[in-house]
């Protein structure tokens, strides 16, 4: 039986976000199992027995709710993986979340209902799940990789976000636990799939792999990092995590001594075995500075956050700034994406030379510096928006949030950082 979480999705163990003591979620197991026996006659398959994800949140009243019945995906079935290496003939794979691109239609409420999360048919009718992996995952061909992408039941993210993070719905806090416990399970059921029937080699040894995702995904992968890298068999096969678009914190290396403490953050550019972590925004995450009605400045950049700057590949510890900003020069390209990912799963695709998949490439467009566990740029800096026009994503959501340009803004730099710990990791 898996211990107490000392956190929920984002509520952090020593900060009080609700005004009351931190929820504590408690797991019957790591993985529910259920039944995966599918028909596979339909991309929709009902599963022959359905899971029920337990899941208790024990609040001040000592109340407690579980997650209604959800239906598991079956990751033994190709049609519920974005992408699928078609022959897995590198030395590293890459197991991949995208980011949230679900919002309910719906109002939500303090009551999970199956709104909250996005369900596996829609998800395969979702445009933009294809393109947000088709704009980040290309950092890591160049490196020579597998790469692999779920699908998963995602949470609504704007409303866990205002629920868990912003305190603006507060009293939604159990529901959007619950949401983000039914998209775990998936990401967890994924990772247990690919490690049992993907990562194996020619000879049938495990292969090394990268974790990397994005936003809700770099929540996830956080979790997943938290809950299963007890396993110091994983820790030596993990080149890196790249958990970009969300915060680790120091909050959460105390609470996982045993997992998460023993990854840790990456200090420099070779460092193997470790995390990437940064959200790129105009304001620095001092959340000293947070009043009512601009918690939503601090985007999700949480308390005590770590932050390492993808220019230096310096990591700044919480609280702290870099002494310097790395100047746009060290920015070695950013990528600006056009179009969509096609239907293929194969990432062969990605033939990212003379295909005019990409709306342009600018060297040196931006410098950035760590800040309080922020990656601070200068929007005065940038080239005017009305160059973007074509791009899906505005600029930002809000004024000074850059969070869907965390991978675009760095993109060069990220690629050679992949070939590098890769390198680093080979030669161990």
């Amino acid at each position: 039986m898996e211990r107490a979480h000392a956190r929920s999705f984002t509520d952090l163990s020593s900060t009080n976000f609700f005004g009351r003591e931190p929820r504590t979620m408690t797991h019957k197991k790591d993985v529910p199992k259920g039944s995966r026996k599918a028909s596979g006659l339909l991309m929709n398959a009902i599963i022959a027995a359905t899971l029920t994800v337990l899941m208790q949140l024990v609040g001040c009243s000592g109340s407690t709710s579980s997650v209604p019945l959800v239906t598991p995906v079956d990751y033994s079935q190709a049609q519920n993986w974005v992408m699928l290496p078609k022959s897995a003939s590198q030395a590293v794979d890459v197991f991949f979340l995208y980011p949230t691109t679900y919002t309910s239609k719906q109002a939500l409420s303090s009551i999970w209902t199956p709104d909250w999360n996005q369900t596996l048919t829609q998800a395969f009718a979702d445009p933009v799940i294809p393109l947000q992996i088709a704009s980040k995952v290309g950092v890591f061909t160049k490196a020579g990789t597998n790469i692999y992408a779920p699908y998963y039941q995602q949470a609504s993210g704007i409303d866990v976000l205002n629920a868990l993070l912003w305190q603006n719905t507060p009293q939604n806090a159990n529901a959007a636990n619950q949401a983000m416990e039914v998209a775990y399970t998936d990401a967890a059921n994924a990772f247990d799939y690919y490690l049992a029937h993907y990562n194996k080699d020619a000879q049938g040894n495990a292969r090394p792999f990268i974790l990397a995702a994005h936003s809700q995904g770099s929540n996830l992968m956080l979790y997943l990092l938290e809950r299963k890298f007890k396993d110091p068999a994983l820790r030596k096969l993990l080149v890196a995590a790249y958990v970009i678009g969300w915060s680790v914190t120091s909050d959460d290396m105390n609470s996982y001594p045993d997992s998460l403490q023993l990854v840790g953050i990456c200090a420099d550019k070779v460092q193997t075995g470790c995390i990437v972590t940064y959200n790129t925004q105009q304001t620095p995450g001092d959340w000293s500075q947070v009043s009512e009605g601009w918690r939503g400045k601090m985007e999700v950049v949480r308390k005590n956050a770590y932050s390492v700057n993808p220019l230096t590949w310096t990591a700044t510890a919480p609280g702290n700034t870099e002494p310097v900003a790395a100047p746009a020069s060290a920015n070695l390209g950013a990528l600006f994406y056009k179009g969509m990912l096609p239907g293929a799963k194969d990432q062969s695709i990605f033939t990212l030379d003379q295909t005019g998949n990409y709306t342009y490439e600018m060297n040196n467009l931006i410098g950035a510096q760590s800040n309080n566990g922020a990656l601070v740029i200068n929007p005065l800096a940038l080239p005017s928006p009305a160059l973007y026009s074509n791009l899906l994503q505005p600029y930002n959501t809000l004024p000074g949030w850059y969070h869907g340009y965390d991978y675009t803004f760095f993109y060069r730099n990220l690629e050679q950082n992949i070939v590098d710990r890769v390198t680093a990791y080979k030669a161990k």
